[in-house]
């Protein structure tokens, strides 16, 4: 395995240099990797576009779907890079094989950060389309999930789920996704969740604060005490639209460890 990830970072830089005459670091794709007990952390950097085209992305996926059962970890980034706004993360040749990640552990995609100039999010196109929830179907031990896209619904029919640490970004649509996790049944081994709302909502398609009061009432947030439950789960909040006394009515239903980070997308000043 170490020897087939040196070799495709030296592919990876000699295609680089071809299409492009030089390597850019810091902007050029490249692999990383870090073993221990004969499991390999992974982590790729670069763009998430399949259109035959993208190389270093294509070629790692073919890597990690050979090696599937020696990877505990993997991690996708890149530069805040894109088109049209979107710095897309297409799945869809992992999504399309038989492998199965027996030993995943934590699967992250690289977040948008309030300054990038890009969204990212985890689509072919501009719609998930299921992508996440046929992807964690593959990797049936998986304890952390990091995503810049909400997952749909087939996300919370899936069985058996192991995750422990849930971090989402809304990305472009929320897919009512506190609405379903109030009513879900399969992340009973949960104990952090970390989401962050849609950004710029300005068509106010955002999630509303009933769909939070929702999931307050709902069984989601589970325990046999109130000081079992504050001890147990830990839910970070990024959002800019709930007031102080909607958060004060929220936390008053369940007494978790409730950290609300207003949050707001950057936008460049213009001269009127």
């Amino acid at each position: 395995m170490t020897n087939n990830l040196l070799k495709l970072q030296e592919e990876i830089y000699n295609n680089t240099i071809k299409e492009n005459g030089e390597y850019w670091t810091g902007l050029s794709p490249k692999i990383s990797f870090f073993k221990a007990g004969g499991l390999y952390e992974l982590a790729y950097f670069g763009d998430g576009y399949d259109d035959g085209y993208n190389f270093a992305f294509t070629a790692f996926i073919d890597l990690i779907i050979k090696r599937s059962l020696k990877i505990k970890s993997l991690f996708f980034t890149g530069a805040d890079e894109g088109a049209n706004g979107t710095k897309n993360w297409d799945f869809t040749r992992l999504i399309n094989v038989d492998a199965v990640f027996e030993n995943l552990e934590e699967f992250k995609v690289k977040l948008t950060d309030t300054g990038d100039h890009n969204q990212s999010i985890i689509a072919s196109s501009y719609d998930e389309d299921g992508q996440i929830a046929k992807l964690i179907a593959k990797m049936p031990n998986l304890k952390i999930l990091q995503t810049p896209s909400a997952p749909n619904m087939d996300f919370f029919k899936l069985k058996d789920l192991k995750l422990r640490r849930l971090i989402v970004q809304a990305g472009y649509d929320t897919q009512n996704f506190i609405k379903n996790l109030s009513t879900c049944d399969n992340l009973k081994n949960l104990h952090a969740l970390d989401y962050m709302d849609i950004l710029d909502d300005t068509d106010n398609i955002g999630t509303a604060y009933s769909e939070y009061k929702e999931l307050f009432n709902s069984n989601f947030f589970n325990a046999k005490s109130d000081r079992e439950l504050a001890a147990r789960f830990h839910f970070t909040l990024r959002e800019n639209r709930l007031t102080s006394k909607e958060l004060q009515e929220l936390v008053l239903i369940k007494p978790i460890q409730f950290l609300h980070i207003k949050t707001f997308g950057g936008q460049y000043v213009r001269k009127k």
